[in-house]
């Protein structure tokens, strides 16, 4: 059996579970809207994509120390180990 991409059971099969309410809120209200408006299937193909990579960043075994490392990182204004923006986005000064 193939999957889709952007399949829901297949991001609920990788999304902890701790997330499955939230995901499922926002697909039905996406899927509801698709339903009523031919331009809503946009919004929820947009929806299941963005779902798609966070489940795949939520279980990843070392998100939820990275997440809690930048947290406490803007809590006391710490830029150790952080990377400077213009590295990661090369054209950075042409965006601004």
């Amino acid at each position: 059996m193939t999957t889709v991409p952007d399949d829901p059971v297949e991001i609920l099969r990788v999304l902890p579970e701790k997330y499955h309410e939230q995901f499922l809120t926002e697909y039905h209200e996406a899927a509801a809207e698709a339903a009523r408006q031919v331009g809503g299937y946009r919004r929820l193909q947009q929806v299941l994509r963005l779902w798609r990579l966070s489940a795949v960043a939520y279980s990843d075994p070392g998100y939820e120390g990275r997440l809690e490392a930048v947290r406490e990182a803007v809590r006391t204004g710490s830029t150790e180990r952080s990377t400077p923006i213009e590295d990661v986005v090369p054209d950075w000064p042409h965006r601004r």
